[in-house]
């Protein structure tokens, strides 16, 4: 991880989230013995074309804070200043993660459908992995064929699970085969990486197979036994595979790296580990939920008792991938959600253009309202797939209802950028459909990532930030459940509100 000294005693933190449309810095304090948020800066994010280095955006970020708070970042070589010095000019710890980069491509191979391939798949959509094609040993597929579909997928990253720990090795190493010769087809330079969680007594004779051909990274055993899944470790070691395969392809990422004592944390992994902290630390009999709606992915954190269930869908943003939300969505599934009627050419132009342009803000009412219909659908269709993956008493009273939640925290441009916080919150209750009595949280300024990023080397950071006034609290839901006739009264409601007499009412079922 980091080799920072004397961590303990650091009072200044600088977090920096590079994203594929904005990259954001924040700087944090000690202010009355807490650590308080001092100053934000973002900027529009230098990852892609033309500069294609992310160092630049996250300067010019760094320049917004040192604007706003007259506290010196950087150098005269625009190098960070670091550790902090006594006339009070940079900080101490530097922190960052990353969203950024081109979709990458994987091939999935596993051995069982129901065991292996499904854990595979599991750490796949955990991550920032487009999983194009699949191959088992049920592949009724010839040998040629398998090796043409891998040479036609064009894979970035080869993920081979299988086997558990001393179990399973002659069926793995047939199917390795095969991917390892395909491996070997493709041009020089274009090799794809590999990386083998299954059977950990096959390490090396998996390296020995792509020794001429490709990269191989090991990991520890997704499946170590038929009952047990370990996705933890693998997830860390995915995450430093995906990391180099992006900075092979975008400049910055190695002065981040040395910036940051060598570690750049995945963006959805930073805020996994907060929602993991969350769950942790309320009551045990809910679970916490936590989403993420960005330009290019949608992230859907769900965590019970410390048990995280991550799921990224890189086909599922408010950006480059929005023409694909109508592969599973109708125009008609979309503009149930506006207050006004709108031609379907009208929205379907919206569509396209959103993707093109991403750092776009709606400039009239109509196009607000098309927004957050277009947010809704993108969470309730992110929900419904990763719900896929939580566990089986966990899907609330039926298969459309959410299990209690509490909070439920939700970050990503369009929700903290609403012109009224209630915008947001009939977002979140019109996607999520909470059940029972949760509070509705939003993260205005992007700090869950950089809050699970800061969790290694202070803390007190993450504790003390999420209980301070940096987070807004949207308000508490109660969405009580039962059955009966329609129309009868089921509960009675009494509102007090400070300096104004209260509100009474009368709730019937439906």
């Amino acid at each position: 991880m980091m080799d920072l000294p004397n961590v303990v005693d650091a009072e200044t933190l600088l977090a920096v989230d590079v994203g594929s449309v904005h990259t954001r810095a924040s700087l944090f304090d000690v202010v009355d013995n807490q650590y308080r948020l001092v100053a934000t800066g973002r900027s529009l994010s230098t990852a892609t074309t033309p500069l294609l280095d992310i160092s630049e955006g996250v300067r010019m970020a760094m320049d917004q804070i040192q604007t706003i708070t007259g506290r010196r970042l950087l150098d005269d070589q625009d190098g960070l200043v670091m550790p902090s010095t006594s006339q009070g000019a940079g900080v101490d710890v530097f922190v960052v993660t990353s969203s950024a980069g081109p979709r990458l491509r994987a091939v999935l191979v596993g051995l069982t459908p129901g065991v292996s391939l499904e854990s595979g798949r599991r750490l796949a959509t955990s991550s920032y992995l487009d999983v194009v094609e699949e191959i088992g040993l049920a592949d009724r597929r010839r040998a040629d064929e398998r090796i043409d579909l891998i040479l036609a997928a064009r894979p970035d990253l080869i993920l081979i699970v299988g086997g558990t720990d001393g179990g399973a090795d002659e069926s793995v190493l047939r199917l390795v085969e095969g991917v390892a010769s395909a491996a070997g087809l493709r041009p020089g330079g274009q090799s794809p990486r590999v990386l083998f969680a299954g059977n950990r007594q096959l390490g090396a004779a998996i390296v020995e197979r792509f020794a001429d051909q490709s990269s191989v990274s090991l990991s520890p055993n997704v499946r170590p036994s038929l009952e047990n899944e370990d996705l933890t470790s693998a997830r860390n070691r995915m995450a430093e595979v995906i990391a180099d395969l992006r900075s092979s392809r975008i400049s910055g990422f190695d002065l981040m790296r040395q910036w940051s004592g060598g570690y750049v944390m995945l963006t959805a992994d930073a805020f996994g580990r907060v929602i993991r902290h969350l769950s942790q630390a309320y009551e045990a009999r809910k679970g916490v939920l936590g989403v993420d709606l960005g330009a290019s992915q949608t992230t859907i954190a769900a965590a019970f008792g410390g048990d995280l269930r991550l799921t990224v869908r890189t086909d599922l943003g408010l950006g480059a991938p929005l023409p694909a939300l109508l592969r599973s969505a109708s125009i008609d599934t979309i503009t149930r959600w506006l207050p006004i009627d709108t031609a379907d050419d009208l929205v379907r132009d919206y569509i396209f253009n959103k993707s093109l342009q991403p750092q776009t803000i709606p400039m009239e009412k109509d196009e607000l309202h098309l927004e957050f219909a277009l947010a809704r659908q993108l969470l309730q269709t992110a929900l419904g797939l990763a719900r896929a993956a939580w566990p089986k008493d966990k899907n609330g009273r039926g298969s459309q209802l959410l299990p209690a939640m509490e909070p439920i925290l939700a970050g990503g441009g369009v929700l903290s950028r609403a012109p009224r916080p209630g915008y947001a919150a009939l977002a979140l209750l019109d996607s999520l459909q909470p059940t029972g009595i949760t509070t509705l949280v939003l993260d205005p300024y992007g700090l869950t990532p950089a809050l699970g990023a800061a969790a290694a080397v202070l803390p007190m950071v993450t504790v003390q930030v999420l209980e301070s006034g940096s987070f807004v609290s949207l308000g508490t839901v109660v969405s009580p459940l039962g059955g009966g006739r329609a129309g009868r009264p089921v509960a009675r409601v009494k509102l007090e509100r400070e300096g104004q007499a209260p509100l009474e009412g009368e709730v019937r079922l439906g």
